[in-house]
């Protein structure tokens, strides 16, 4: 699955791109002219699931046959759940396969490339040949599995949990 979201949704942008997915987020495009239409046909002609709050572009993906959910809250976990409750069927674990900030594709940092870790600020020295690292093919930002990894799986395990008893009240309805 891949998306396209517009301005309104950049952190369910880069969500989505922790959790592996490949996700265009309107405010990272140069668009010339008009921005909405610009979304709408990158969507249809990507084959991409078109992630919006605005009215005007779910009309125009809906004449256009084009895979869209209108996403109504504001909250960034709650607009997790409701592509669930839209069928969206999204992986609620984070994946070191796409760059949160940049939407790159992840690489595994190789053995002889410490040089390039030391030379970032914030990668901590004392993981460094103690743990696995990604870096960006495109903006050069470093992954790896720290402290925030696992508070990204318990607010994601929140969401689990509590979709699992929304769709269990809709099962008895």
């Amino acid at each position: 699955m891949r998306f396209v979201t517009d301005r309104m949704l950049g952190k369910l942008s880069t969500w989505l791109r922790i959790l592996g997915y490949d996700t265009v987020y309107a405010a990272d495009l140069e668009v010339k002219g008009d921005e909405d239409r610009f979304i709408v046909t990158l969507a249809e002609r990507e084959g991409r699931i078109l992630l919006t709050r605005d009215r005007g572009m779910i009309r125009e993906a809906k004449r256009r046959g084009i895979q869209h959910v209108y996403v109504r809250d504001g909250e960034v976990m709650e607009q997790l759940k409701e592509l669930l409750h839209h069928r969206i069927d999204i992986n609620l674990e984070p994946v070191p396969r796409r760059c949160s900030i940049c939407n790159g594709e992840l690489r595994k940092v190789k053995e002889g490339e410490e040089a390039m870790l030391l030379a970032k600020s914030y990668v901590p020295r004392d993981k460094i040949g103690k743990t696995e690292f990604w870096v960006c093919n495109n903006c050069g930002r470093i992954y790896w599995k720290g402290s925030h990894w696992l508070n990204m799986r318990a607010r994601l395990n929140d969401v689990k949990g509590k979709n699992r008893k929304i769709l269990n009240m809709e099962e008895t309805d």
